[in-house]
């Protein structure tokens, strides 16, 4: 399927939802947490599927369907819309019979091509993987909260897509794959995993309620209407996106080596040689190489870069607050839970082939430990940081997790998925994507990047 393929919708229906939540959660207030994701751009993943199983495809679309009716019936949110409340200055996920009744849209679609051709590209083809994923924006409120899209390939080896498109107010990375691993456990006869919890109450603060709507008319000041924001607003068409898989002895090797160059600095004249550094989590590690890599490549002598011997580098990332909060809140809670981190270091530090990833190393480690210590710092202004590091020309963030396994999660009843992607049309220069991999213990990468930064950027991750 190339970027010119056309991709033809030749079904649209709804999915119900099978029962009828309770009272109290037919009003479910966005949190101080969501309330920042109203503005952004839903969470698009697309899962592709070299064959369908050997099924005919309107059983597999029908089994689809089935499945996602048993898992919206007990993720009720889901088929609700979100609505804004003018009387308290509210945005709620409207889960009322009324707002409920048209239940989840589903669209059929046909594509011509085969789905091993995009599972297999290295370098992924981004106006063709959008078109595979439901269109979710809503210019004003009320707004569905999720979409689906299955695609069957038509001609040569045919294939399945699914495509799958949910409002970033409703819920985090964490909560997404909880549901879709209750998606996979209806389609697959699992036993089906703990039941959400939708409660905003399970995130205790002084001014909870005070505090969501700030950040509402910060965020949203012009509601019902729906401001994309800006800092987020760049096509992705204008970079090159790569998927990376780093298997578990490769990732042993990077933990290792960090803790090798850790050894040989220790070792040398005036050092500290008295504290032993442990071996970096899988996340810590990676995200380390992933920073450096970016920083070396945007700094090739040819891109006349690294020139401001004191530029600073610094790099975002995302972290769940759940266990971090007072009381903590549960696993099983379903909502955003998650605030922004910054690492900061040298550039020329970063920059530097061999230790590079020691310093970006470091530089993550003190953002854990910051976060870990004081998780609601400075709350209400992180994604002002956050915003104006996205439009500085050294911007890197990592989202998502190496814990989200995502291959095991997206079985719909046929087999794992050969490909699963995170797709937006809005992603900036300069993100990337961690997920489990295909493999046991693996992790996928998912960078997007000026092309000519690319190559560079590609053997550093897999040769370092």
């Amino acid at each position: 399927m190339a970027s010119s393929a056309e991709v033809r919708v030749v079904a649209t229906t709804r999915v119900p939802l099978l029962r009828r939540p309770p009272p109290h959660l037919e009003q479910i207030p966005l949190s101080l947490f969501d309330a920042w994701f109203l503005p952004l751009s839903p969470i698009q993943r697309l899962f592709l599927y070299d064959d369908d199983g050997g099924a005919d495809y309107p059983s597999l679309v029908e089994s689809l369907k089935s499945s996602l009716a048993d898992a919206i019936a007990v993720f009720s949110p889901l088929a609700g819309k979100l609505t804004y409340v003018p009387s308290t200055g509210d945005v709620v996920v409207d889960c009322s019979p009324s707002a409920v009744g048209d239940g989840v849209e589903f669209l059929e679609a046909e594509a011509d091509g085969e789905a091993r051709a995009l599972s297999s590209a290295e370098r992924y083809d981004v106006p063709a993987f959008l078109r595979l994923i439901p269109g979710l924006q809503a210019p004003k409120l009320p707004a569905p909260v999720l979409a689906v899209q299955a695609t069957r390939f038509v001609g040569g080896g045919g294939g399945v897509a699914v495509g799958v498109a949910v409002h970033h107010a409703v819920k985090d990375g964490h909560s997404f794959w909880r549901f879709m691993d209750a998606w996979s456990a209806a389609a697959c006869g699992r036993p089906s995993p703990p039941a959400p919890a939708f409660d905003r109450s399970a995130i205790v603060h002084p001014m909870a309620a005070d505090v969501a709507r700030r950040i509402l008319r910060k965020m949203t000041p012009e509601l019902p209407l729906l401001r994309t924001t800006k800092s987020v607003r760049q096509p992705l068409q204008h970079h090159e996106a790569i998927t990376l898989e780093l298997d578990s002895h490769r990732i042993a090797d990077i933990k290792n080596r960090i803790v090798e160059l850790d050894e040989a600095t220790r070792a040398s004249p005036g050092t500290d040689q008295s504290r032993r550094r442990l071996l970096p989590s899988t996340f810590v590690a990676v995200s380390a190489l992933v920073w450096s890599s970016v920083v070396l490549a945007r700094s090739q002598p040819d891109e006349g870069a690294g020139a401001d011997a004191d530029a600073r580098a610094h790099l975002v990332f995302f972290a769940d607050c759940r266990r971090r909060l007072d009381p903590p809140v549960d696993a099983a809670y379903f909502g955003n839970c998650v605030r922004g981190c910054v690492a900061e270091a040298a550039a020329r530090d970063l920059a530097d082939p061999r230790r590079g990833v020691l310093h970006a190393r470091d530089a993550i480690q003190r953002a854990v430990t910051e976060f870990l210590e004081r998780p609601m710092e400075a709350f209400d202004t992180w994604l002002d940081t956050v915003g104006a590091l996205i439009r500085q020309p050294g911007f890197v963030a990592v989202s998502a997790s190496p814990r989200f396994q995502a291959y095991a999660a997206a079985d719909l009843g046929w087999g794992a998925p050969s490909r699963v992607e995170s797709v937006s049309e809005s992603a900036p220069d300069g993100l990337v994507v961690l997920t489990g991999g295909r493999k046991e213990a693996s992790v996928q990468i998912t960078a997007c990047l000026s092309p000519v930064h690319m190559e560079a950027f590609r053997l550093q991750v897999l040769d370092w």
